[in-house]
């Protein structure tokens, strides 16, 4: 405390000391000034000499005064901090402590500070406890550098204060683990903290025990919810944290989460902020989980359980999340993220337990576990998917409409994800559906999920397998648009769509009664008909796209919709409706051609004033790098997040707001490609207007906008060419010339910078189309090599999209080739890296083709064969490498003998993909080995025996047909290749037994071809002799054979009648053909 009355002391002579020249005369002025500081008389008097005649002694003053305040303010909120009694003010104080601190710590103008840090921790008083916490908390938030070298020491005080009798203490320490992250820089911080770690869990334990307790504030909140809370918080914050913080307890702290997240005494705030916890560890820690096979167990048992709980009596749908709602979000990000074969087999012993209770509770819970696991553990359901469509056909005549109404939705998710196979039970699932709508007594929520499950199933039927379901769906989609329930006229026009793509040409006896049905529904006024309206919109175009201009219905009617759609925009300000009016407009132009054609300046403006929009808050920036201005999740490029959006960015890239608009102009910008390849004369008239909105949607923040806008460029490009007069690969005009240029400079900028996957691989295949259409007349020199490197790139896995993510620190990475991504078997992701594959693979022929097999094969053997092989390796995903052999099969047969060098490498390979699990590899594998050995016998010569081996096991009759197909077109050309260096007594009638071919029937051509040499040489034909009755045979059925290639039905008519003329014992056999047959083989020789 400042003394009540200043010493007997000349204050102006003291000034006048430390203005002087004398340093001793000056430092004991100093001292004496500095004893004076703490009289409560110094201030005012120092104030006083602020009005001193002399300037120097005013300035002094001031800077004197200015020093005993900051000196009279840091005492005072330190005695403040211990002394206030109401935890708010001193939160508050504690706050502005840290503030002042920021600039006097630095200075060394506290030395007081840090002496009442260690006086508070150590107190007795829980008051001055939870004040150490607050103050660490604050000074590790605005003086880090400072507080880095105590980091040890506030460990090893927040987890003492964890285990504080007094939850205020608890509070504040835990308060405190956010600010405290940034400072953990050392394996020794790293073990502290998993101290720390333990020491939350177990106040998370005291704190569940005294909240279920009987009176312990459970169901009402109160201090240990709020404790539960905030260490479920801590411990995400630490999960999210680079160093692996949490890694040697995660078992324990996802216990802890699921122990919570299971007490139905809590809170729902409570129990979902457990859950948390969960969803991190599924979504960034996969295997990790995975490997805890009996705390995955437990995690989906209990979740189960939490799906059977009843409604809160209390419970509103608008303000909160249901316990069962909350579970089976965890159930679902369960089920994507860790395999299906750990997740579903609990699953599935609930559903089969639950669906039998006489609870309607748990009923209803077997039904919704089995919706929200449909896609995710779609494979393993596959393989149970009669019992499990038998589960929800039953509940669909449950007496609880919550369970029929769940039924209904899960066997829509089913239709969705476990295609084809769910097809199969069409007489099964449909009846069901359709019988319980036209039974009545259907609420609406019921209604409209009876009819998303039917939409959702019959969008993938053929219209040979809809066309008997006709007539009753459209009764049932009739008389619900005509009825009041204005909530279902959505879905209804939704599952007409479906009905519409389904049906194809077959609805057209039904086109009549829909057109008026869906003009009124497209025109419908008011907000509340803006859902249907789109609906009516989106089916018109579908309509269009199934009957096409010749239909007598329809055909008259197309410029009158059309103009109806473009009218539409001016009506109402919805983006939604301006989404499903471009994408109308897009199916339209498809159909109509060049009828489109006046339409496109109208369309084309409308197009550019939806790209012309603001559309959100858009975040630019490097993913993890300085001064990034990404403020999503630094911790995964998961494409999961509720918003549609992948906030991750590299190269300038990022978007944190999805909104109505970003899908508007995805929409616009692709209805731009499709009014180009319609009408290439009308679309090169607005190139200029198209060109821009195409290079300003290439640039978008939203990675949908920039893949439509790469799907639509090469199709600007080529529309301006064909309208110039050019053909494919024909000199292009200087407009076309010039607008290649810049598209393709505009599409090799994803694979250097663009995160997104889909995104790239639209550029790539973009690129692709520009190659193939224009060839090397059409673009320079540069830019054909700019492309070959980007194949190169992406095969090799250097694109952006394919830097490798590091979050999950057990990843195995990615195998030979390039490309460190890991995805698993259901992985959406998985798809898109083979989509992106595919993409670069297409570009190889094509390069071929543009420019030439002499001038390509050197860049393919030195620059594209050796990622192309690495995609080959066994440790890529089985997709990449069906895709990586059928890419070498096409190049090695556009360059022919140029790619005789690549034979030596690829043949072993190629001979391991003959034995791959997928049908589609090892038909890929066969097809690929054929033409290697083809185009180069020489340096395929010595694998042929593990080559013919290899071979033979694909002519088994289990084998897939088109394996086998493609394993018979392989032997043709080695046979061709190689004649009768081959053991053609042991080749020929396994060939022959392969005939006709059943899927793949181009490869009859070779086959047909390979024994018309045997037969056409003395020397072989001897050799092959005994299976000429086989052969006849064979070549008769190939002969009515329409779908096989003309020319190897020519050329089996045309052996045999040079046969006939040589050898006398082939006419008998001839004699013995069907009619049809002889017939068929007199025509086909003459012809």
């Amino acid at each position: 405390m400042a003394s009540a009355q200043a010493p007997p002391v000349d204050l102006d002579a003291l000034l006048a000391a430390c203005l002087g020249f004398d340093n001793q005369a000056r430092k004991a002025a100093e001292k004496a000034l500095k004893s004076l500081s703490s009289h409560a008389d110094y201030l005012p008097e120092l104030c006083r000499r602020l009005e001193a005649p002399d300037a120097q002694a005013r300035q002094l003053a001031a800077v004197l005064v200015r020093r005993a305040v900051q000196a009279q303010v840091r005492t005072l909120l330190l005695q403040r901090v211990m002394n206030e009694p109401l935890h708010s003010v001193r939160r508050a104080v504690a706050d502005a402590v840290g503030a002042v601190a920021r600039l006097a710590v630095p200075a060394q103008q506290w030395p007081e500070l840090l002496q009442c840090l260690q006086q508070c921790a150590a107190s007795g008083a829980a008051e001055h406890r939870e004040v150490a916490m607050l103050l660490f908390a604050a000074l590790m938030e605005t003086l880090g550098d400072y507080m880095a070298p105590h980091v040890g020491g506030v460990l090893a005080a927040m987890t003492a204060a964890l285990t504080d009798s007094s939850p205020a203490v608890q509070t504040a320490a835990l308060q405190a683990v956010e600010p405290l992250l940034p400072l953990v820089a050392t394996q020794d911080h790293v073990r502290a903290f998993h101290g720390l770690v333990a020491a939350m869990l177990g106040a998370a334990e005291r704190a569940l025990a005294a909240a279920t307790q009987p009176g312990g504030g459970g169901g009402g909140g109160g201090a240990p919810q709020e404790l539960i809370i905030l260490v479920c918080q801590a411990l995400l914050e630490a999960a999210e944290f680079p160093a692996p913080l949490l890694q040697p307890a995660l078992p324990a702290v996802l216990e802890m989460a699921l122990a919570v997240a299971g007490a139905r005494a809590l809170e729902a705030d409570t129990r979902e902020q457990a859950l948390q916890l969960l969803h991190w560890v599924a979504r960034f820690k996969p295997k990790q989980l995975a490997r805890q096979k009996q705390l995955l167990r437990r995690a989906v048992d209990a979740l189960c359980a939490m799906c059977c709980e009843p409604l809160p009596a209390d419970y509103d749908d608008a303000s909160e999340l249901p316990p069962q709602q909350m579970a089976a979000q965890a159930l679902d990000l369960l089920a994507l993220h860790l395999p299906g074969s750990q997740v579903f087999p609990a699953v599935w012993a609930f559903c089969t337990a639950a669906a039998a209770s006489p609870d309607p509770n748990q009923r209803h819970a077997a039904a919704l576990a089995l919706t929200v696991v449909a896609e995710g553990c779609a494979e393993p359901l596959r393989k149970r998917l009669p019992e499990a469509l038998a589960l929800l056909l039953g509940a669909l005549r449950d007496g609880d409409e919550r369970v029929r109404s769940a039924a209904a939705f899960a066997i829509g998710q089913m239709a969705e994800y476990v295609q084809p196979e769910v097809l199969e039970h069409h007489a099964q699932v449909l009846p069901a559906l359709l019988d319980l709508i036209g039974g009545g007594n259907v609420s609406q929520d019921l209604l409209e999920r009876l009819i998303y499950a039917i939409d959702a199933y019959v969008e993938n039927m053929s219209p040979e397998t809809i066309l008997p379901y006709m007539g009753p769906l459209m009764g049932l989609l009739g008389a619900v648009l005509s009825g009041p329930a204005a909530g279902a006229h959505k879905e209804a026009l939704s599952c007409l769509a479906s009905v519409v793509a389904a049906a194809g040409r077959s609805f057209a006896p039904y086109a009549t009664t829909v057109l008026p049905v869906l003009q009124h529904f497209m025109s419908a006024p008011g907000q509340d008909a803006l859902p249907a309206r789109c609906k009516a919109i989106e089916c018109l175009g579908m309509l269009a796209d199934g009957l096409g201009p010749s239909d007598p219905t329809l055909g008259p009617a197309l410029p009158g919709i059309v103009e109806a759609v473009l009218a539409g925009f001016a009506s109402v300000d919805s983006a939604e409706l301006r989404e499903y009016s471009h994408l109308a407009l897009a199916h339209l132009a498809e159909v109509m051609k060049e009828g489109f054609a006046p339409f496109v300046p109208r369309a084309a403006a409308l197009a550019a004033a939806s790209c012309e929009q603001p559309d959100g808050e858009v975040v630019r920036g490097d993913r993890g790098g300085e001064g990034s201005e990404d403020l999503g999740s630094a911790d995964s490029d998961d494409d999961g997040s509720d918003d549609g959006s992948d906030d991750g960015s590299a190269g300038g890239y990022g978007f944190n707001v999805r909104t109505g608009v970003v899908d508007e102009k995805a929409a616009a910008t692709r209805a731009v490609g499709a009014y180009a390849e319609a009408a290439p004369a009308a679309a090169a008239a607005a190139a200029e207007l198209l060109a821009a909105l195409l290079k300003g949607s290439a640039t978008h923040p939203h990675e949908e906008v920039r893949a439509a806008a790469n799907e639509s460029l090469p199709k600007l490009v080529l529309a301006v060419h064909r309208a110039s007069g050019g053909a494919a690969g024909a000199a292009a005009s200087p407009a076309a010339r010039a607008l290649a240029g810049g598209a393709v400079e505009l599409l090799l900028d994803p694979i250097r910078s663009d995160p997104d996957t889909a995104a790239v691989a639209a550029a790539v295949a973009a690129l692709a189309a520009v190659v193939e259409g224009l060839g090397a007349a059409g673009l320079e020199a540069q830019q054909l090599e700019g492309v070959a490197a980007a194949a190169a790139a992406v095969l090799s896995g250097k694109a952006a999209c394919q830097e490798e993510d590091d979050d999950d620190d057990d990843d195995d990475g990615g195998g030979g080739g390039g490309g460190g991504h890991d995805y698993g078997d259901d992985d959406e992701g998985g798809e898109e890296e083979e989509d992106l594959i595919s993409a670069a693979a297409d570009l190889l022929p094509a390069l071929a083709a543009a420019v030439g097999p002499a001038a390509y094969a050197p860049v393919f053997l030195s620059m594209h064969l050796g990622p192309l092989l690495g995609r080959l390796k066994p440790q890529q995903p089985s997709g990449v490498r069906g895709i990586a052999a059928g890419a070498l099969a096409e190049v090695c047969e556009r360059l022919g003998a140029l790619a005789a060098p690549a034979a030596e490498q690829a043949l072993p390979m190629l001979i391991r993909e003959l034995r791959a699990e997928d049908p589609i590899n090892r038909q890929n594998a066969a097809f690929a080995c054929g033409i290697v050995a083809h185009t180069a016998p020489q340096q395929a010569a010595p694998h042929v025996p593990q080559l013919l081996q290899a071979l033979h096991a694909l002519f088994r009759p289990e084998e897939d047909p088109g394996a086998r197909d493609n394993a018979a077109g392989a032997v043709g050309r080695m046979l061709l290749a190689m004649g009768g260096a081959l053991p053609v007594e042991q080749i020929v009638p396994v060939l022959v037994g392969a005939l006709p071919l059943q899927e793949d029937l181009e490869e009859t051509a070779p086959a047909c071809a390979a024994l018309g040499q045997l037969l056409a040489d003395a020397a072989t034909r001897q050799r092959i002799a005994p299976h000429l009755p086989p052969l006849i045979t064979a070549f008769g059925h190939i002969a009515v054979q329409e779908a096989a290639p003309m020319a190897a039905r020519k050329q089996a008519a045309r052996t045999l009648a040079a046969l006939q003329s040589s050898a006398p014992e082939v006419a008998p056999l001839l004699a013995a053909l069907p009619a049809d047959q002889q017939q068929a083989l007199q025509q086909l020789a003459s012809g």
